[in-house]
């Protein structure tokens, strides 16, 4: 499963209709806005992809189409564990391209590749996922009331893992650059705003009051990140977002 980001720019013919000289004005233009597009393709060679719902712009070559699904009794008992609800989604297979929904400038998203290993679950802000291969459980995890309070990202995540022995791929999507960092036991990661977009079961998360206003001093609510177990754990982090800069 391989994939790649495509800019579209407009053909000759609209730039002419526009009145607008392609070779001085090709990115900007002071009165009239040009319209690139964002568009990501997945190339499958006898493989599969989850896509996120309502993502699928077309499709071309051998593939089949159907609803995400896995082995009956690992998915039950992994949902029920892990998750409060299932997640549907379409999934193609086979060999071919898949072309997602375009995206109109001011709009473009900043994709991050992520293996996941076998002993690693990962919970997504909700928009964040993007496709992962078909080797996976997929499920949604319900917000508590703090976790809610101070994000604007709904009520559910989607929690992700892969199947006992196999190493799958998932790709996120985020409005500013994002990466990978490690966070090491005895180590703690606060953020006076949403700054973690994903991160893995080694990873306890909690918004709560640093410090108090007033004579006290503090910062009031933040997020805070710690390691619940010996070996650590990884958290997708987008460390520009809210700066108006991407």
């Amino acid at each position: 499963m391989l994939h790649s980001v495509k800019i579209l720019e407009p053909t000759d013919l609209w730039y002419l209709q526009n009145n607008i000289n392609k070779e001085t004005n090709k990115h900007y233009h002071p009165t009239k806005n040009i319209p690139f597009v964002q568009q990501l393709e997945i190339k499958l060679e006898n493989s599969g992809v989850v896509v996120q719902k309502g993502a699928m712009h077309s499709c071309f070559g051998l593939l089949s189409y159907g609803v995400y699904k896995t082995d009956n009794r690992l998915k039950d008992v992994w949902v029920s564990l892990m998750t409060e609800i299932d997640y549907n989604a379409p999934v193609y297979r086979g060999t071919g391209v898949i072309k997602l929904e375009p995206k109109q400038k001011g709009s473009f998203l900043d994709y991050t590749a992520i293996d996941i290993t076998d002993d690693e679950q990962w919970e997504f802000d909700d928009g964040i996922f993007q496709f992962c291969s078909d080797n996976v459980v997929l499920g949604a995890k319900k917000l508590n009331w703090r976790q809610m309070a101070g994000s604007a990202d709904g009520r559910w995540r989607i929690a992700i893992k892969a199947l006992p022995g196999q190493n799958a791929k998932v790709v996120t999507g985020t409005l500013a650059p994002a990466k990978v960092i490690e966070l090491r036991k005895d180590e703690v990661l606060i953020a006076d705003y949403d700054m973690v977009k994903g991160f893995t079961n080694g990873i306890k998360e909690e918004y709560s009051k640093l410090g108090y206003f007033g004579k006290g001093g503090g910062e009031g609510y933040v997020w805070t990140y710690t390691v619940s177990n010996r070996s650590g754990g990884r958290l997708l982090v987008s460390e520009t977002d809210g700066m108006g800069i991407s």
